[in-house]
């Protein structure tokens, strides 16, 4: 039971990722067509672009990292948990960082909360299926 659950949630991941992968290139490249349209200073556009370039290789990373763990589950080899485990701290820094530039926002925080909660759930059934 444990396995199937932790292929499914790393799986579940893995797609996120990898979807969030896909809006954040979405938004560079809404960044960079947006340059001649829009005054704003050069700070505040370099700092757009090297925040989302962060993400992207991030979410990318994390997506081939969680379709390993899938891949190694679906073959019965046991995983160790230090993917879940920086997965969970990058979206509590992801978190972090969100309140303090943009304030406290439910919108914000909920999906990185919920994200949060699915990198625990997998961490908790890669461990389980270690022990059994």
């Amino acid at each position: 039971m444990y396995l199937k659950q932790a292929k499914t949630v790393s799986l579940i991941i893995a797609l996120l990722s990898l979807l969030q992968a896909l809006l954040a290139v979405i938004g560079f490249v809404s960044v960079l067509l947006t340059l001649s349209t829009v005054k704003v200073s050069q700070a505040v556009i370099r700092g757009a672009l090297m925040n989302t370039s962060i993400n992207i290789i991030c979410f990318l990373l994390f997506t081939v990292l969680f379709f390993v763990v899938y891949a190694r589950l679906r073959k019965g080899v046991t995983t160790s948990i230090i993917i879940q485990i920086l997965y969970i701290a990058y979206m509590i820094f992801s978190v972090i960082l969100s309140i303090v530039k943009g304030g406290f926002s439910l919108q914000g925080i909920l999906v990185p909360l919920m994200l949060i909660v699915l990198g625990i759930a997998s961490a908790y059934s890669v461990k389980k299926v270690e022990r059994h």
